[in-house]
């Protein structure tokens, strides 16, 4: 599973690039392409909308399979019509394609989540989520440069048919995936079926609380968006625009290290996951209002690679506490409210922290980041015990 979600992750992500630089190149206009990103995060939504729906037919590897192999042909036929064409294509139907191909991944991700704990017995559940996470930040850090390196050798065409052999090796791959067994519910009307995860989340203490943190967590990420990025870079830093990619590299990299001191320590993270998601949380706080105190680069970067270790130190022993604590058959509810959830605050904390810039300055956006992961400390802090229940 591990093997084949990252392969498709990568192909994710090269064919965003190739899709945002064509539809750039053919009409040269940025709000075209800034289209792309909203119609990811809308489409992922509903996505995981419909997920715990499809979860009641079928079992979650199945559909895992499936989605990967519908992804991989809408992608030839993406390849085999933007080939076929000797003028510039219908930019709505490739808007079109990247609907559904994003449709189909707001299924993949809350369900990838939910098959760890199926996968791997519990004491090893903290290693496992960490060394998941280690390939997602090497993903984030190696797929962008690789995407738009690609883009200097291949054209837009030849990049969607490499990006197809990536699919194709991916969904063979999944087709490996040992069975599990369907999650049936109760029998419910399509729309109870639908609320089934918001009831569920809001009748369980922790998981509530972890909702609670999301939205916190949500909007204090938005700053790390790289249009917030770029504004710091040339305003608070005057730097170059290499600098926003320097940041955005060293965050992740960050991330990485995090995940790795997770996976090295994984016996004490998992007998201190309280601990961990306080520390995590506080520490990223204190890092993020430290990153405007002082204008020196190699300070900065250093910075931001301590905002993305402590990062990982708190949502991974916090995303395991919710594997552990919640029943088998209502993970995949609880995982897609969850990504619903943070998604759409993302996605309106990004405006409301770009308009904040605009009325105040940078700082001010680092600023409230900082204090709203100081508070999810003390929330985690006053709702101790809810943490330390399977410690």
């Amino acid at each position: 599973m591990l093997s084949g979600q990252t392969i498709a992750n990568i192909g994710d992500t090269i064919y965003v690039v190739a899709i945002i630089s064509s539809i750039f190149s053919w009409t040269n206009s940025a709000l075209a392409a800034s289209v792309v990103p909203v119609i990811l995060t809308s489409s992922k939504t509903i996505g995981g909308f419909l997920t715990p729906v499809i979860s009641q037919r079928f079992s979650l590897e199945n559909i895992l399979k499936k989605t990967q192999l519908s992804k991989t042909f809408l992608l030839i036929l993406l390849a085999v019509y933007v080939q076929s064409l000797s003028a510039r294509p219908n930019i709505g139907i490739l808007y079109a394609f990247v609907m559904l191909i994003a449709l189909l991944d707001g299924c993949a991700d809350p369900i990838s989540l939910s098959l760890v704990p199926k996968y791997v017995q519990a004491q090893f559940l903290i290693k496992a989520n960490s060394l998941v996470n280690t390939m997602i930040q090497l993903v984030n850090i190696g797929s962008w440069a690789v995407g738009t390196s690609l883009l200097l050798w291949f054209s837009v065409t030849n990049l969607i048919w490499l990006d197809t052999g990536l699919y194709l090796i991916a969904t063979l791959l999944l087709f490996f995936l040992p069975k599990t067994a369907v999650e049936k519910q109760a029998n419910h009307s399509l729309r109870k079926e639908l609320v089934i995860g918001w009831q569920y989340v809001m009748q369980q203490p922790l998981l509530r609380t972890v909702l609670l943190l999301n939205i916190f967590e949500a909007v204090a990420n938005s700053v790390w968006v790289s249009s917030i990025i770029l504004v710091f870079v040339t305003e608070f830093m005057e730097k170059t625009d290499n600098w926003w990619g320097y940041i955005n590299a060293t965050f992740f990299f960050g991330s990485l290290m995090g995940s790795g001191i997770v996976i090295a320590k994984s016996d004490w993270f998992n007998k201190n996951k309280f601990l961990a998601i306080f520390c995590g949380a506080a520490l990223s706080g204190l890092v993020t209002l430290g990153i405007i105190t002082w204008n020196n680069g190699l300070f900065i970067l250093l910075i931001s690679i301590f905002v993305g270790i402590f990062s990982q130190i708190k949502s991974i022993p916090q995303n395991t506490l919710i594997q552990q604590q919640t029943k088998a058959d209502k993970l995949i509810y609880v995982y897609s409210t969850i990504n619903i959830m943070y998604t759409a605050v993302f996605s309106l904390a990004i405006l409301f922290m770009g308009r904040l810039v605009d009325i105040f300055n940078v700082t001010s956006a680092f600023i409230l980041s900082g204090l709203l992961l100081i508070i999810v400390a003390f929330i985690v802090l006053a709702k101790r015990k809810l943490f330390e229940v399977l410690e």
